[in-house]
């Protein structure tokens, strides 16, 4: 069994599904989805609810499916909550083991010139290092989003 915890976030919580994603982990997560299959979901795969409802939280420890009923409303909060439930110590983000924010695809390093045609100008001009998703294709690069993101991570920290 792998050490780091996956999740699956409900249909709420997709802002909290794309920062998982960005510190590592494996989050799935959906717009539409039924109680029923994000439960199903969350058994078959051997995930972890994240949630803030009620309901499907009592639902899972009837059904013994591990889930966190986020009490927080802020990001920042639910983060930190989610850290502490999970026993995990410390956030940091590491793009070597960044998921991709729209599918949840393994993230690989890539050479600039196998994407430059796919990369605004001004970027290929001041970026040197990229990442593209291996299931979506989508291409990321460190830009002012990591720097927030670091902040972030920063205030998380503080609070574990």
């Amino acid at each position: 069994m792998s050490s780091k915890p996956k999740f699956l976030a409900d249909a709420m919580l997709g802002n909290i599904a794309r920062k998982l994603r960005l510190l590592g982990f494996d989050c799935k997560y959906f717009t539409t989805i039924d109680d029923d299959q994000l439960l199903s979901i969350a058994k078959i795969e051997n995930r972890i609810l994240v949630t803030r409802d009620r309901n499907i939280t009592n639902i899972c420890k009837k059904q013994n499916i591990p889930a966190i009923d986020l009490s927080n409303i802020d990001e920042t909060s639910q983060i930190v909550e989610i850290y502490k439930k999970t026993n995990l110590n410390r956030c940091k983000i590491d793009m070597n083991n960044v998921r991709c924010t729209i599918c949840n695809g393994i993230i690989r390093s890539i050479e600039k010139e196998k994407i430059i045609k796919h990369i605004p100008d001004k970027v290929a001009q001041n970026m040197q290092q990229f990442w593209i998703c291996s299931s979506c294709n989508h291409i990321y690069w460190e830009g002012t989003h990591i720097r927030n993101l670091q902040k972030f991570i920063d205030e998380v920290n503080e609070r574990l």
